[in-house]
C-alpha cells in the first residue's frame, strides 16, 4: 500500500506563516553532464520551458508564484505554484512548472529565460536560467526537440510517492488529468525510467538537474516491483542438463505480476542502463533465510538473477518431432510466443554485453531452434508458429532480436535466417495502413526491429555491428537508411525518425500507434528510446563540428574543429575525431581539428565521426555543410573558451580573436574595405550586447561581482557591409557565438595550476620551463606585451616535458609576458599558469 507524505514532494507555504526560506528553484537542462548547452528550437516552432519548484501553495490565498521572463522582450507568464490537483490556467504543480513560448530570430541566436518562484509571503525568492537557440530546422533538431518534449511530458506524470519509507516514483497511475504514458502494467514504470537513463539522465546527476531526482524516484520503485524466488539447481531442455543458476544462489528473480516474463526485459533494460552495476540496491524485497531478496545488493547480482528466471522459465519442450520450443511466453515453462521472446532476448543481450552476465549456451540453443520452427519461407516469424495471427510486424522483428542473441546476422549461413527476414522487413517497409499492414504504425514492433538493427552481431562475438542501411536480396529493392530517410529529401519512404518526430502530439507523447491499446502508454519511452537510437546503454556519444569562416570564400582556409563533441554519459569520453572532407565516404584527416578549402562556389558536405572509450566502442557522426560564396559575406564569430576562470589566477579575458570576416578587405570600387568592425559581448543574458567590447576585454570585475558558478556568454561582431558593398542593399552584416564561463574556487582541484613557469631571455628568444602535470594531455602557451594580459596563443607543446623555445623572433629591450594553460584531448584549457617574464637583450 503506497503511503503518502507531502513533505517528500516539497514544503507547503501555509498563508500567514512565514518561513522566510529560500526557494530551491531548478530548470531542466538538454544535456545533462552541461546545463549551459542550449535547448534546440527554430525560428517560429513553439518549444516548453520546463522548471521545478521545492516549495508550493495552497488554497485560497497561494502564497508562492513563479515568472517566467522568456528572455525575448515579450511579456512574462506567471502563475501560482500548487502542490496537488489539476492545474487551472496559468497554475503549475511545483514540479512541473512549465511554460510554452515561441522563439523566432536568425539561426544561432540565443535566448535566456529566466524561471523565478517568489514566496510573497516573506518576499524571498530564487532564479535560474534556461538556455534556448535557435538552429535551422533539420531532422536532427527536431529529433533534440522531440525527446526534449518527451522526456518532460514522462517527468511531469511521474506519480510521486513515499512506499515503505523511501521517496519513489511510478507511471502505474496518473497524478492528475490524463496520462498518455502512464498504465498498471509494472514494466511501463522501468520502460520510462530508461528513457530517461538513455539520456544520460542518472542517479548520481547533478542535484540541479530536475531529471535526477525523477529517476532516483524511479529507480527505488523498479526495485520495489520485483521478487527473488527459489529456483532448482537443474534444467532439462532437448539439447540437454543444464544448471540455469548461472550464480549458484538457487533464486531468480522475476516481476511481481502478471506476464512477468513479457515485462522482465524492460527492467532488465532498465537496470543496464544505469551503467553502475556496482552500485547497491536501497529499496525492495528484504533478504530472509537463503533467499537474499533484492534490498542491498548490487546492480549487478539484480541483473544475473533475473537472467537466470529466465533460463529456468523457458519451455523445456519439443514443438516438433527434433525442434525445441526454446522460448517464453507469460509465466514459467509455457508453449512460447515471438511477441514474449523478444524481451527475454533484449534482457539477455544488454546484460551479457554490458553488465557481464552469463546464460547457458543450451537456452540459446534451444532458442535457436524455435527461430528455425517460426519462421516462414518468405522470411517472416510468426507467433506461436510461422503463422502471424495479427499481422507479422511484431513477430518478424522479434525472431530478428532472438537472433541478435544468438549471433545470427547478415550473411549466417542455414535456418534462422537474418537476410531473409532483412528482405521481408525492407520489402514493406514503405507500407501504410495501420499496425497490421505496416511495421512504422506498430510501436511495439517498431522497437523491436530498432532494437535488432542497433544490436546486430553476425558472428555471435557480443560486439554490435549497427546497421545504417535496410537492404533487400529481391531484385530492384534499394537499401534505405532505416533511420533517417525522408521523402522530403528524395528517399522513397520516411524513415524511423521522420515518422516518430511527426507522429508526436503536441503536449510531447506518443500514443495510438499500435495493435493493442494496452501498448499505447509504452510509446513515449519507446519513441524516445528509438530517436536517441539507444536501447539499454547510459547515455550515446555526439558529434559536433563547427567550421570558421562558414560562410567562406573559394580557395579560402576554413578552421574545422570537433571540440565541442560531448558523451552523454560522465564516466565515457570522446577519445577519436575523424573528418571526410570530401564526402565519399573515407575519413582522411584524424584530429579534434583541421583545415580544409574549396575551390568553387557551392554547398560541401563535411562529416565528423567521433568515437568514446566504451567497450566496444561507439560511435557518433555529423554533418557541417561549408557555404562557399561571393561577397558581400557575413562574419563568423567564435567566442573562444570554454573559459575555465580560477580565482587565484588573475585577470581574467575572454578571446574574440579567432573571428573572421570572409571577405576581409573586398569591397565595391572606391568603397572602403570590408572587415570586423565590433565586437560585443552579452554576459548577463539580457541580448543586449553591451557587457563588454573588444576583441579581447577584461571581464574580472563582471565574474567576480557573479561569483563561483557556470554562466553562458555571446560574442556577437559586425561588419561594415553597407559600407563596403552598397550597391548590394544590405546593412551591415552580424554573426553571434556562444562560450562558456566556470568561475571556479582557488581551491578547486580544477585549479591546481602550473604554479612555476620562468622565463630565461636570450637574444632575440626565450626559454620557458614548468613542470608538467601528471596525467596532462598538452599545454597551450600564450604570449603577450601587457602584464597580466591579453595574451595570444603562440604554440602547443605536447612532448610530455614542460619546456618550449619561444624563437619570436621577439624584439630585443622589449618585456615580454607568458602564460601555459593545461589543455584536455579535446583541447578544451583547464587552467592558466602563474606568468612569467623576460627581456631579450643584445649580448
Amino acid at each position: 500500500m503506497a503511503t503518502f507524505a507531502v513533505l517528500a514532494l516539497g514544503v507547503m507555504a501555509i498563508p500567514g506563516v512565514a518561513h522566510a526560506v529560500m526557494p530551491v528553484v531548478k530548470t531542466v537542462p538538454w544535456v545533462a553532464i552541461n546545463p549551459l548547452i542550449p535547448h534546440d528550437t527554430w525560428s517560429g516552432k513553439p518549444i516548453t520551458l520546463k522548471g521545478t519548484s521545492d516549495v508550493f501553495g495552497v488554497s485560497p490565498s497561494f502564497v508562492i508564484q513563479y515568472t517566467w521572463d522568456f528572455g525575448d522582450g515579450s511579456p512574462v507568464q506567471t502563475g501560482a505554484v500548487i502542490g496537488t490537483g489539476t492545474p487551472a490556467g496559468t497554475q503549475r504543480r511545483h514540479y512541473a512548472i512549465d511554460a510554452t513560448h515561441t522563439y523566432t530570430g536568425p539561426v544561432g541566436t540565443i535566448f535566456t529565460a529566466t524561471l523565478t518562484v517568489t514566496d510573497t509571503s516573506t518576499n524571498e525568492s530564487a532564479s535560474k536560467q534556461y538556455y534556448v537557440k535557435i538552429e535551422a530546422q533539420s531532422l536532427a533538431v527536431e529529433v533534440n526537440r522531440a525527446i526534449d518534449e518527451g522526456l518532460w511530458y514522462l517527468h511531469k506524470t511521474q506519480n510521486r510517492m513515499v512506499v515503505s519509507g523511501a521517496d519513489v516514483g511510478d507511471w502505474l497511475s496518473c497524478p492528475f488529468g490524463t496520462c498518455n504514458a502512464s498504465s498498471g502494467n509494472y514494466s511501463n514504470t522501468a520502460a520510462n525510467v530508461n528513457a530517461f537513463l538513455s539520456n544520460g539522465h542518472s542517479e548520481s546527476g547533478d542535484a540541479s538537474n530536475p531529471y535526477t531526482e525523477t529517476v532516483q524516484r524511479g529507480m527505488r520503485r523498479v526495485f520495489q516491483l520485483l521478487t527473488s524466488t527459489a529456483i532448482p539447481a537443474s534444467q532439462t531442455n532437448p539439447e540437454g542438463t543444464f544448471n540455469p543458476d548461472a550464480n549458484g544462489n538457487g533464486h531468480g528473480i522475476y516481476v511481481t505480476q502478471g506476464t512477468e516474463l513479457y515485462q522482465g526485459g524492460m527492467f532488465i533494460d532498465a537496470i543496464v542502463a544505469s551503467g553502475t552495476p556496482a552500485k547497491v540496491t536501497t529499496t525492495g524485497q528484504a533478504p530472509a533465510g537463503a533467499n537474499p531478496g533484492i534490498l542491498g545488493r548490487s546492480y549487478q547480482a539484480i541483473v544475473q538473477d533475473m537472467i537466470d528466471y529466465y533460463a529456468y522459465a523457458q519451455y523445456d519442450s519439443l514443438v516438433t518431432a527434433s525442434l525445441s520450443g526454446g522460448g517464453w511466453r507469460y509465466s514459467v515453462n509455457q508453449f512460447p510466443d515471438n511477441s514474449a521472446n523478444q524481451w527475454a532476448a533484449i534482457g539477455v543481450i544488454g546484460a551479457e554485453r554490458n553488465f557481464g552476465a552469463v546464460v547457458n549456451a543450451l537456452v540459446k540453443a534451444a532458442n535457436r531452434e524455435w527461430l528455425i520452427y517460426s519462421q516462414a519461407a518468405n522470411g517472416s516469424f510468426g507467433y506461436t508458429s510461422t503463422g502471424p495471427v495479427w499481422g507479422p510486424y511484431a513477430v518478424t522483428p522479434s525472431g530478428m532480436v532472438q537472433m541478435v542473441m544468438n549471433g545470427i546476422g547478415r550473411g549466417s549461413v542455414g535456418a534462422p535466417s537474418w537476410d531473409n527476414a532483412e528482405t521481408f522487413i525492407r520489402d514493406r517497409f514503405g507500407n501504410t495502413g495501420g499496425a497490421g499492414n505496416a511495421i512504422k504504425d506498430y510501436y511495439y514492433g517498431l522497437f523491436s526491429f530498432t532494437k535488432s538493427m542497433l544490436l546486430h552481431d553476425s558472428n555471435g562475438d557480443g560486439v554490435a555491428e549497427p546497421i545504417t542501411l535496410l537492404q533487400s536480396s529481391t531484385a530492384g529493392v534499394n537499401p534505405i537508411d532505416w533511420y533517417a530517410a525522408q521523402v522530403s529529401q528524395g528517399d522513397p519512404t520516411d524513415g524511423v525518425a521522420r515518422t516518430l518526430v511527426n507522429d508526436q502530439n503536441a503536449a510531447g507523447y506518443w500514443s495510438g500507434h499500435n495493435f493493442d491499446s494496452r501498448q499505447y502508454p509504452f510509446e513515449t519511452a519507446w519513441a524516445i528510446l528509438m530517436l536517441n537510437r539507444t536501447v539499454f546503454e547510459s547515455g550515446q556519444p555526439v558529434a559536433v563540428a563547427t567550421a570558421v569562416p562558414n560562410p567562406a570564400v573559394a580557395g579560402q582556409t576554413i578552421q574545422l574543429s570537433g571540440a565541442g563533441s560531448f558523451h552523454q554519459d560522465p564516466t565515457k569520453s570522446i577519445v577519436m575525431w575523424e573528418w571526410d572532407l570530401d564526402n565519399n565516404g573515407i575519413f582522411e584527416v584524424s584530429g579534434v581539428s583541421t583545415t580544409v578549402g574549396f575551390p568553387a562556389v557551392g554547398n560541401y558536405p563535411v562529416k565528423l565521426r567521433v568515437t568514446d572509450n566504451s567497450v566496444p566502442v561507439k560511435t557518433a557522426e555529423t554533418i557541417l555543410t561549408i557555404v562557399v560564396s561571393t561577397p558581400p559575406l557575413e562574419p563568423t564569430a567564435d567566442a573562444g573558451g570554454p573559459y575555465n576562470f580560477c580565482e587565484n589566477r588573475t585577470p581574467w579575458f575572454l578571446d574574440g580573436t579567432g573571428s573572421t570576416n570572409p571577405d576581409e578587405g573586398q569591397s565595391e570600387p572606391g568603397m572602403p574595405p570590408d572587415t570586423i568592425i565590433e565586437y560585443a559581448w552579452e554576459l548577463d543574458g539580457n541580448a543586449t550586447f553591451n557587457d563588454a567590447v573588444g576583441t579581447q576585454p577584461d571581464v574580472t570585475a563582471f565574474f567576480q561581482a557573479l561569483g563561483i558558478g557556470s554562466y553562458l556568454i555571446q560574442l556577437r561582431v559586425t561588419d561594415n557591409t553597407a559600407a563596403s558593398f552598397p550597391s548590394s542593399g544590405f546593412p551591415n552584416l552580424t554573426d553571434t557565438d556562444s562560450a562558456q564561463v566556470v568561475v571556479r574556487s582557488a581551491t578547486d582541484p580544477a585549479c591546481a595550476c602550473v604554479s612555476d613557469l620562468s622565463a630565461r631571455a636570450k637574444p632575440g628568444k626565450a626559454e620557458l620551463r614548468w613542470t608538467w602535470k601528471a596525467g596532462a594531455h598538452h599545454y597551450n602557451v600564450y604570449r603577450g606585451t601587457t602584464s597580466g594580459g591579453p595574451y595570444l596563443k603562440i604554440a602547443v607543446v605536447n612532448s610530455g616535458t614542460g619546456f618550449y623555445l619561444d624563437q619570436g623572433p621577439l624584439t630585443n629591450n622589449v618585456t615580454y609576458y607568458w602564460v601555459v594553460r593545461e589543455a584536455a584531448l579535446n583541447e578544451d584549457e583547464i587552467c592558466q599558469s602563474n606568468q612569467a617574464s623576460a627581456t631579450p637583450r643584445t649580448r
